[in-house]
């Protein structure tokens, strides 16, 4: 992108790292390029800490990011809220006055598209999942283009034009040393490695499984495997006394900032089916154990479905997923090496290294057509 592409862009996402990475790094790379970026997020508390991190990140890189309170999920609520972001939205357009505007999906982003529609801003909406959630399916017959992370998207009848991005990540993801990063997490780097991810807000499902299967582990598995685990706030204790008492070397967390290291130590991932976890896997050829969350419109599960069909990865419904089968999976996997090798290079197939500038490079054209 050129120096010459001087614009402002109103970049709106929800808290969670699925959809505000993606507006976070495209926001800083149209920065860098010289625009002006500001994003806006839903502040929730169950991501409050991750979005922070994020937030405080990209704030380093010259990109004006602030926080939303979220309103109750109740309909009442919703829809005082969604007044309160028209207004919000008219006082920055009088102020900020954005050449375009970019939702990330969440029906956090409809009233202030359509109130930059009303405006004639020129607007844009990128949907990370294979699946189009039902905020970016409504208003992509409002916007001027529909942004898609996969090919497999379907653009619906009568939406905007459509353009397959792919999916943003962090430029660190896929770029950390295995040795160098064993030594931080109190690991080895030649033993079998296991991550286990629950996506932003913890997984309990997930967290219960890994506690059933690590009373199954051979006396080998319990001396061998090495267990990284992301838990969430509400399970960290538990899932500390549950390695604790299965005698295994384990790192247990809430929260990990620095994914790129895990991923760097990971020879298999268990985890949910998010848009970003998705992405990061491909950016790193790490083939995994999908659980997708089985809520949210389904997203989850098409996203699995499709890494499943590629070869990169097994999934789990949430429903029939019992620590026997999980853990028979795991070592199926885990006995394998040239089986692993196989299904990294299927999920890198799914890697698209040049996302984040793809969709800077849409933003900045529809700038350019508004002027």
């Amino acid at each position: 992108m050129g120096s010459d592409s001087i614009f402002k862009v109103l970049l709106v996402a929800e808290g969670s790292g699925g959809h505000l990475i993606p507006a976070l790094q495209v926001a800083g790379v149209l920065a860098k390029a010289g625009a002006r970026t500001k994003v806006w997020y839903a502040e929730r508390p169950q991501t409050a800490r991750l979005a922070g991190a994020l937030a405080h990140e990209a704030e380093g890189e010259s990109v004006e990011v602030q926080p939303i309170p979220a309103a109750s999920p109740h309909v009442l609520g919703r829809l005082w809220q969604c007044g309160q972001l028209w207004s919000r939205a008219q006082r920055c357009f009088e102020t900020f006055a954005p050449d375009v505007v970019v939702g990330f999906g969440g029906w956090l982003s409809a009233p202030i598209v359509l109130a930059a529609k009303k405006r004639r801003i020129r607007c844009v909406v990128h949907e990370q999942n294979v699946v189009l959630g039902r905020a970016n399916r409504w208003l992509s017959r409002w916007v001027d283009r529909l942004a898609v992370s996969f090919q497999e998207t379907p653009r619906p009848r009568g939406a905007a034009p459509r353009v397959v991005t792919g999916m943003p990540v962090r430029n660190a993801i896929g770029a950390s040393s295995r040795d160098r990063e064993a030594q931080a997490f109190g690991f080895t780097a030649q033993r079998p490695t296991l991550l286990i991810l629950g996506g932003s807000q913890g997984a309990q499902a997930i967290n219960r499984l890994m506690a059933g299967a690590l009373t199954l582990l051979s006396g080998q598995e319990r001396r061998l495997w090495q267990f990284l685990h992301v838990t969430g706030h509400a399970d960290e204790a538990a899932m500390r006394a549950a390695y604790g008492a299965a005698g295994v070397t384990a790192w247990v967390a809430p929260f990990l900032m620095e994914m790129a290291s895990a991923y760097s130590l990971a020879d298999l991932v268990i985890g949910r089916a998010g848009a970003s976890t998705i992405a990061e896997l491909a950016r790193c050829g790490t083939p995994a154990v999908l659980i997708p969350y089985p809520h949210a419109g389904g997203h989850q599960l098409a996203n699995a479905r499709h890494v499943e069909a590629v070869g990169g990865g097994l999934l789990f419904e949430e429903a029939q997923a019992t620590p026997k089968r999980l853990l028979g999976a795991v070592r199926r996997v885990m006995a394998d090496r040239r089986l692993r090798t196989i299904m990294g290079e299927q999920m890198q197939g799914l890697d698209s290294s040049d996302a984040t500038e793809r969709l800077a490079e849409v933003i900045r054209d529809m700038a350019h057509a508004s002027r």
